[in-house]
């Protein structure tokens, strides 16, 4: 949902910054495990209850990662290993981000199983989009692509929101799950 409102302006804002790793002749791929290390590295000060410093290491190393893309455009180096690189790295990212809330903020058997589902339902949307591509179907239904589950994270974790968001959200997660799945399913030959 975010994707398709900021996608564009992200994209120009983008452009320094690209012509900057240009200049650099930086490969897209360490781009993408510059972002890893940036968002693993927020992860671990949210993990020591250091917020702020988490909180901007977390959406730096997602402002970094999301440069991999254009900046492989741009300069004309796009590959299939690339893309497949950079949909792992994205997975890698989440689990731990989701694994701190789940070892820093859960206090029950259900809070860490709700975590589980997250965790469940961030990879099967990525998925389900990457499924539906491989049948020629361009999938982006639901209201929780990667943007929105990574920015509810950091925003759950910086204000320690009470877990009842958590509740809501997983909701929110399987809903889009099921968005894709059954948007996929009406749309394959029969």
């Amino acid at each position: 949902m975010l994707e398709r409102i900021f996608k564009p302006t992200s994209e120009k804002f983008a452009i320094p910054f690209i012509k900057i790793l240009t200049v650099l002749k930086v490969r897209p791929n360490t781009v993408s495990y510059i972002g890893l290390f940036v968002v693993l590295s927020g992860s671990y000060f949210f993990y020591l209850e250091n917020n702020l410093l988490g909180i901007v290491l977390i959406f730096l190393g997602s402002a970094i990662d999301g440069l991999d893309g254009p900046y492989a455009r741009y300069n004309n180096l796009t590959s299939e290993r690339g893309a497949v690189l950079d949909s792992f790295i994205d997975r890698i990212g989440e689990l731990v981000i989701w694994s701190v809330i789940g070892i820093s903020y859960t206090n029950s058997d259900i809070q860490l199983f709700t975590i589980f589902a997250i965790l469940v339902s961030s990879n099967l949307i990525p998925y389900l989009r990457a499924k539906s591509e491989s049948y020629n179907i361009v999938n982006k239904k639901g209201i929780t692509p990667r943007p929105e589950r990574v920015i509810f994270a950091v925003v759950f974790m910086y204000f320690q929101l009470p877990f009842i968001y958590m509740y809501i959200f997983a909701i929110f997660t399987w809903l889009t799950v099921f968005q894709r799945f059954i948007f996929l399913y009406r749309n394959l030959d029969i």
